[in-house]
């Protein structure tokens, strides 16, 4: 059985695909070399298949429509709006050359002082907190602020736009019998969830009934809030249409400070996964500390990339890719 690493990235705006894919190798190699360099060779050669679930084109049109100020650090290609290939570069090299012991508590405190963390009007601090949650907002409001989740919740077909993009690759790596791991982030989790879930409990599927992932590891992952359940696939479903059956092992990572993943526990809200035989382990791991900076000096607790290098999500994939 060949391993397959399978990615769904998050909102906001991003590069082309193959670009985010390159920095989301260099991410996890750059990382994975800090612990086990038997696996980031593996990663890196291309012995390990790597694929992108991508569908920042959609969140690049739909957050253009809303902002045409982004333009000014996109470039176009074949009619779509994409950031510039090299944006991220620099950001990304300097959290790269971090040594493994600069990721606690201390090394955070000094990275966050003198710098403040990245603002509403290119993340979600503001809409997610323990008074004001997202998920209860009106639609026209989450449309607004966040026109490319919005869409997800409230358009039947951009919705099912985006977890094609998903939809696709993940079966045919279950098809082939492969060990997957699949990494999902912040919206990115409720995409994977509601595939997971269609694979698992609608007809159409039955063929995928007796596939399942090996690990499936959430990042910066916001369905730990009570209010974003409301918005899942499966909300309505009676017990024992609940949840997703097709999940062998749930690990879950979150940041100190990460305003989308509030919530930083899913073990207690998906417990009846448990209880009911659906899945093996869930496991929420202790709050990591995220050092992504970006070149104005404002701190993203929910960065990919951050969380794709930190050494406690390098542990797992590690462990996977080195498993027999």
């Amino acid at each position: 059985m060949s391993k397959h690493l399978v990615i769904i990235h998050g909102r906001d705006k991003k590069p082309e695909c193959e670009q985010l894919l390159r920095l989301i190798k260099k991410a996890l190699v750059a990382g994975l070399r800090r612990l086990d360099e038997n696996a980031a060779n593996q990663l890196d050669k291309g012995e390990l298949p790597i694929t992108l679930a991508y569908y920042g084109d959609i969140n690049n049109r739909l957050l253009i429509a809303r902002r045409p100020e982004l333009k000014s650090i996109m470039h176009q290609m074949n009619g779509n709006w994409y950031v510039q290939d090299d944006y991220y570069d620099e950001d990304l090299q300097r959290l790269m050359e971090r040594p493994l012991t600069q990721f606690d508590r201390k090394h955070y405190d000094e990275h966050m002082r003198d710098h403040k963390l990245i603002g509403l009007q290119d993340d979600i601090a503001q809409a997610v907190s323990p008074l004001f949650s997202l998920f209860e907002l009106s639609n026209r409001i989450i449309r607004s602020v966040l026109p490319d989740l919005g869409a997800y919740l409230n358009s039947r077909v951009v919705g099912s736009e985006i977890r094609e993009r998903l939809q696709e690759p993940l079966a045919k790596a279950l098809n082939q019998s492969d060990d997957v791991m699949l990494i999902s982030h912040s919206m990115g989790c409720m995409v994977a969830y509601d595939v997971l879930w269609k694979f698992s409990r609608m007809s159409e599927y039955k063929h995928l009934w007796d596939k399942g992932l090996n690990v499936w590891l959430t990042i910066g992952n916001p369905l730990g809030e009570p209010s974003v359940a409301k918005g899942l696939y499966d909300s309505y479903e009676p017990l024992d249409g609940k949840f997703p059956r097709n999940i062998k092992k749930w690990i879950n990572v979150n940041a100190v400070d990460d305003y989308i993943a509030h919530d930083t526990t899913i073990a207690d809200d998906f417990s009846p996964m448990i209880k009911e035989g659906l899945i093996e382990l869930i496991k929420d791991e202790p709050t990591i500390y995220n050092f992504w900076k970006d070149h104005n000096g404002r701190c993203n607790p929910h960065n990919l990339f951050g969380y794709l290098n930190h050494p406690d999500v390098s542990a797992h994939i590690a462990k996977w890719i080195t498993s027999s």
